[in-house]
């Protein structure tokens, strides 16, 4: 029953990795990873097998029992391994762990990923279980059975998640039960009992103060600090390659095929927040790229759900056209499995890629939700989001003169937005440049920006209007992004296929709110363009200059954003003294945390040598008392480094080292071993009053290094290092 704690200890330990796969099928794989864990460690104490036997039985059961219960994709009807779930399961002992930290979590069941939750609990129990009992309790070195839940519980937090309250609690839990172990120990007495208590009652305490205490702060884990391997490079942007779609050869070029989509629903190729003044790009946390199981949980009522079936045509590059927020991706197709191998997706910017790029016949089905496109006539009742993006790297010439022109007279955020955005549907012009048309340069940098705000009228496309409106409502106080992709035209239904040339193809912003992400279609009606030229080529030269609002106006524009934002913001404002405390206390916490964490070992070596004493000094008879001091006297000596021959009597031992002390103790130990006499108790506190002089005159004599040495000093338990499976019986 003592060996059940440690079991436990080891299936506890596991639970900071539920945040990671939120399954019942990992609930399975830890209980039954532990009751056969637990099985064989007990056969093997019960049938003296060697190590190699215990072994070899843990393999088994690992490939017989694998992979219905790590992989159950791969077993057939559920229950019976298959032929290359055997493989998988091989080949997952050492991919797994990599394939766990780089896919987005929940993974659930997802391919093979239960594998190290299943290592972890089987291995881990055996190990555990196997220490426990078939070390002599009596020995020292059976103590090591204690680490192993240590061990599991340390690889479960650097495999969980970064942010994670489970870890903290858990840790609690761990120490509890391996404090139940040591105190189930056959042969404690009350005393030792009693304190055994108070250990575990001071370790809840404490853990529970850090629980109070210490934030829950991201930490340094293995899925934060490998590489992934999708990274996009700086200058990332398809953006820049808006006019190769709707001008030239692409123009009529079939993209494309779509079914699922209605009337306004939307295909999103790439979401760009990061703008340099040269490109709008990927960056920032929508260039956070990751591995996905099979399915993401996703808000219903974050918008309408989507069941679209694409087919790809003639689209190239990394970006997987998708609608909305993905909650489920399934390729199909005889490259199924290579294109999902090679597909990843970044959550906050809702963009797939591919590392092998789409191909023409790449096919898919998407299960995603997604919110309608709003007209800027639908904004006035919007507030500024909390979403992070990048601040733009360089503000276009005009642009802010443009914002305090048409913003006159608003109030609060989403008046202004509504009217600026609207002021820019209705000044401006839709023309690709194309032959017969009215010109107008592509792309989409501050100087092309701050040229459409001089222009009269203003000119341009999709390219032009998305960046303008979205560097607007940045000024407005809106985290802001641009979309590419495509968006399903009037008289469209989900029961009909849709093709997309390069022509639909188009760009929309999209503004964090207090209602989350909102999409917003800030592209001009095409109508005519007039033939109204300015009438002065200095304000075309000069923008900003021509158009600059009344000097006294722009510090109140800039006044009443700063205040109403300030207004917004001030429920979450903490106090900057309060923060500060809060901050020292959590570093304090965390430092002396870890500090305990990394003295751990050396205080268990110094709780497990006061333990032996005790157990020596309030052995049940005054004989094994005497023994004891005994023991303990040759252990002093040992710690401190004097050498000693096993194979030497005591008296041998006594007169080598030199010291009275010693073989008064010696001879008191002979003769209550061997002259059959009863042992008074004064003479067993003679004995222990010997080794606590000598102890004290050992340590007058040493510094205090040498004091800490000696504490910390493994000598005494007489650990064969290099033999440490030894105690195993072997096979006859």
């Amino acid at each position: 029953m003592r060996a059940l704690f440690l079991a436990l200890a080891v299936m506890v330990s596991l639970v900071p990795l539920w945040p990671v796969y939120q399954t019942p099928a990992f609930i399975v794989a830890v209980v039954v990873g532990g009751v056969l864990g637990a099985l064989i460690a007990l056969l093997s104490s019960r049938r003296s097998w060697s190590v190699l036997a215990t072994v070899m039985a843990t393999v088994g059961i690992y490939l017989l029992v694998g992979v219905p219960v790590a992989i159950p994709s791969q077993a057939l009807v559920g229950i019976l391994p298959t032929l290359q779930g055997e493989l998988s399961l091989i080949t997952e002992v050492v991919l797994s762990w990599k394939q766990l930290v780089t896919v987005m979590p929940p993974v659930g069941s997802y391919e093979a990923l239960l594998v190290p939750a299943f290592i972890l609990s089987l291995c881990g129990v055996v190990l555990a279980t196997v220490l426990s009992l078939r070390l002599p309790l009596n020995r020292a070195r059976s103590n090591w059975a204690a680490v192993v839940p240590l061990l599991t519980l340390g690889a479960s937090i650097w495999l969980g998640p970064s942010r994670s309250f489970a870890s903290i609690v858990v840790t609690v839990g761990v120490f509890i039960l391996v404090a139940l172990w040591f105190a189930a120990g056959r042969g404690t007495s009350p005393r030792t009992g009693l304190r055994s208590l108070g250990v575990v009652v001071l370790a809840a305490v404490v853990a529970s103060a850090i629980v109070v205490v210490v934030p829950i702060t991201n930490r340094s884990v293995w899925r934060t600090e490998i590489e992934q391997p999708f990274v996009l490079q700086d200058d990332t942007s398809p953006l820049s390659e808006y006019r190769n779609y709707v001008t030239g050869d692409q123009l009529s070029a079939e993209m494309l095929t779509v079914t699922g989509l209605e009337a306004g629903q939307r295909l999103s190729l790439a979401t760009l927040d990061n703008y340099t003044g040269v490109l709008y790009s990927v960056g920032g946390v929508a260039a956070d790229f990751t591995k996905i199981p099979g399915s993401l949980p996703v808000d219903s009522s974050s918008g309408q759900k989507i069941s679209a079936e694409i087919t790809i045509e003639q689209l190239t590059g990394p970006w997987v056209p998708l609608p909305g927020a993905l909650g489920t991706l399934t390729f199909t197709g005889s490259n199924a499995r290579s294109l999902t191998d090679s597909f990843y997706y970044s959550r906050p910017s809702q963009t797939g890629a591919l590392l092998t790029g789409l191909a023409p016949g790449d096919s898919y089905t998407s299960i995603a939700h997604e919110g309608d496109l709003l007209g800027v006539d639908s904004l006035a009742s919007l507030k500024p989001g909390d979403a992070i993006v990048p601040a733009p790297e360089i503000i276009p010439d005009g642009l802010d003169a443009f914002v305090a022109t048409t913003t006159k007279g608003k109030t609060s955020a989403g008046e202004r937005l509504q009217a600026s955005l609207t002021a820019l549907m209705a000044e401006g012009y839709i023309s690709h440049g194309r032959p017969g048309e009215v010109p107008s340069a592509s792309g989409h940098g501050a100087n092309r920006i701050a040229a459409l705000f001089a222009a009269t009228p203003m000119v341009g496309d999709a390219e032009q209007y998305s960046t303008a409106a979205a560097l607007i409502a940045t000024q407005l106080g809106f985290p802001a992004r641009v979309v590419m992709g495509f968006i399903a035209p009037e008289g469209s239904s989900a029961q009909t296929a849709l093709t997309f040339t390069g022509s639909d193809m188009t760009a929309w912003i999209e503004v964090s709110t207090n209602q989350g992400w909102v999409a917003i279609n800030t592209n001009p009606a095409e109508r005519p363009i007039p033939d109204e030229q300015p009438q002065d080529p200095t304000e075309v030269a000069f923008p900003q200059t021509a158009a600059d609002p009344p000097a006294q106006e722009e510090p109140q524009l800039n006044d009443s954003a700063s205040a109403e934002a300030a207004q917004e913001e001030q429920p979450n404002t903490i106090d900057p003294v309060l923060q500060t405390v809060l901050a020292i206390i959590s570093g304090v916490a965390w430092t002396l945390l870890w500090l305990g964490i990394l003295a751990s070992p050396l205080l268990a070596i110094v709780f497990l040598k006061r333990r032996r004493r005790n157990k020596r000094l309030t052995a049940s008879t005054s004989q094994e008392q005497v023994l004891g001091a005994w023991d303990e006297l040759r252990d002093v000596l040992v710690d401190n480094g004097t050498r000693t021959q096993t194979s030497h009597t005591r008296q041998e031992i006594a007169k080598e080292t030199g010291i009275h002390t010693a073989t008064t103790v010696a001879v008191l130990a002979d003769t209550a071993q061997y002259s059959g006499e009863k042992v008074s108790e004064t003479e067993a506190r003679s004995a222990w009053a010997e080794v606590d002089l000598l102890s004290n005159e050992i340590a007058r004599e040493r510094t205090r290094w040498q004091r800490f040495q000696a504490r910390i000093s493994l000598r005494s338990f007489n650990i064969p290092w290099a033999r440490l499976t030894s105690w195993l019986p072997k096979r006859r």
